[in-house]
């Protein structure tokens, strides 16, 4: 019995210590842009559900689900490419509007073989792209603009610029819901999100991955495997803007080039509001999730305030701004 009572105090003295550790953890000059981010999701939902009528309504909570996931989808793979100290892949867009092009066409055969090949296209365009920023050592930007020129280009020939209609019923990806507020996409950016962080945080390729990203050269001495990690993030980047065209497109069952007119930006604003570091190394796969889900929910704040999309673009590039100026500050505290 005095064995218990002896150790409850040091139990709780322990559970003390460790709560300050992860409190300043989340906290540190790292962590600090990410945290907030994820605070400001709650208070500002919090407020405007008080405040805002209708807000938190079913159907206000599936609009903000579904602006969340398709953007988010494209930015956790986007963040893998920051992660990795490529910069960003400017072709997410056109790898979207092609996959989902691909998807709409293939729907004859089925949802789930329309989204296989989607999914793989995507991860093909990727992979190329990997092939040249990875192991040709090509700049990002300019390799990326490139493929989105050549993307945009076969796929303007293939469908001659017209509105593709899919012959299948995909609405259980594209209006589906859970339960109500919660739609089916919601559910799949989660589970990828999930996924991609378990991969980044518990792997030897996600510890190598941000290794890279923090000093590469220092990480090419120590013999890691630079060239695959920009490969296989690449063809992630791929892989996860594919489906964001997927996630788009069934809610309409059709698709056109202009579905990924907004998503590159959207997708890079998510990326560095959420915290995760430009120069690479800094950040986690989450951290894009979140960012995507705070424009989303300030987006739909405007949007329900009857202000124009004019001032929703506005508010967007204001917060990337401030995200890469809070980003350098923080930069320079870390040295």
């Amino acid at each position: 019995m005095k064995m218990v009572i002896s150790s409850t105090p040091n139990a709780s003295k322990t559970n003390q210590s460790q709560f300050r550790i992860w409190l300043r953890n989340e906290f540190s000059p790292n962590r600090v842009q990410a945290t907030t981010v994820r605070l400001l999701c709650l208070i500002v939902f919090a407020g405007a559900g008080m405040v805002v009528p209708h807000f938190a309504s079913t159907a206000n909570l599936s609009s903000i689900v579904y602006s969340t996931a398709a953007i988010g989808t494209a930015a956790i793979g986007l963040a893998a490419v920051t992660l990795c100290g490529e910069l960003f892949l400017l072709s997410t867009g056109a790898t979207a509007a092609f996959a989902a092009i691909v998807f709409v066409s293939a729907l004859g055969f089925g949802s789930v073989a329309a989204c296989v090949a989607a999914v793989a296209v995507g991860l093909t365009i990727g992979f190329l792209q990997g092939l040249a920023v990875g192991l040709l050592r090509c700049n990002p930007i300019i390799a990326s603009i490139a493929a989105a020129s050549v993307i945009t280009g076969v796929a303007s020939l293939l469908t001659g610029g017209r509105t593709i209609i899919g012959e299948g019923d995909v609405s259980w990806l594209g209006l589906g819901v859970l339960f109500p507020g919660l739609p089916h996409q919601g559910l799949l950016l989660v589970v990828a999100a999930l996924v991609l962080e378990i991969v980044m945080q518990r792997t030897r390729f996600g510890r190598e991955l941000r290794l890279v990203g923090i000093n590469r050269v220092a990480a090419r001495i120590a013999g890691l495997r630079t060239r695959l990690t920009a490969l296989v993030s690449c063809t992630l980047a791929g892989g996860t803007a594919a489906m964001a065209g997927v996630l788009v497109a069934s809610q309409s069952g059709t698709a056109n080039l202009l579905i990924g007119t907004d998503l590159t930006f959207s997708a890079i604003a998510a990326v560095l509001v959420g915290g995760i570091g430009i120069a690479g190394g800094r950040g986690r796969i989450s951290d894009a999730a979140f960012g995507a889900l705070f424009l989303a929910i300030i987006g739909n704040l405007l949007l329900v305030n009857n202000l124009p999309y004019e001032a929703q673009l506005a508010v967007k590039g204001a917060a990337v701004l401030i995200s890469v100026a809070i980003g350098s500050v923080l930069s320079g505290k870390r040295r």
